[in-house]
């Protein structure tokens, strides 16, 4: 299965619309990781925590033959003057039929999917924000290969460029655990 289809898949099972091209990287990075798929979707660090180059292209790819819609929202402008924007994704009805085709062809990653998603949704849908920390912080934690503090996981982010507090990272593993990723443990994550 390639980025195209997973993503497909993911904007079926969560009902066919997300908010935000982080949010959307995050999302699929995490039923990625629930669903043991994250190595095929390419993802390695960037600013917002973990990105793939592979799903950016299948969101384009999906646009090209008709199977999202994107809506841009202004935001205004920064402190820099640069525009403020947010791209909202849907999977229209071409887009549904085709997620569907997949769905049937691979039938197992769609149940996996499915599962992902409806923990994702047990653990309370985030914003584009608490999502990008929850991602970082697994990225971490797979990255540190050991148990780790909040303090300490937060340290080893700046060494990727990302600024976390400890309490950003408590809050994120809690939301990892909820999510069944990884386990808490006495003197760590």
């Amino acid at each position: 299965m390639d980025a195209r289809e997973f993503v497909s898949l993911t904007l079926l099972a969560t009902g066919g619309h997300v908010q935000g091209k982080t949010k959307l990287q995050k999302l699929v990075y995490l039923v990625g990781v629930i669903t043991d798929s994250l190595q095929e979707l390419g993802y390695r660090p960037h600013f917002y925590g973990p990105y793939s180059d592979d799903v950016a292209y299948a969101v384009t790819q999906l646009k090209a033959i008709g199977a999202i819609d994107q809506a841009v929202s202004e935001w205004g402008r920064d402190s820099s003057g640069f525009e403020l924007r947010r791209y909202d994704f849907s999977l229209n009805e071409a887009g549904r039929a085709y997620a569907q085709q997949i769905a049937i062809q691979y039938p197992a990653i769609w149940a996996r999917i499915q599962a992902a998603v409806r923990l994702y949704n047990q653990a309370g849908d985030r914003d584009y924000m608490s999502l990008s920390i929850a991602a970082k912080a697994y990225f971490l934690l797979g990255h540190k290969k050991a148990p780790a503090s909040d303090a300490e996981i937060a340290k080893l982010a700046e060494k990727f460029g990302w600024s976390v507090s400890a309490q950003q990272v408590r809050e994120a593993v809690s939301y990892l655990v909820d999510l069944g990723v990884v386990e808490r443990v006495a003197n760590g994550h």
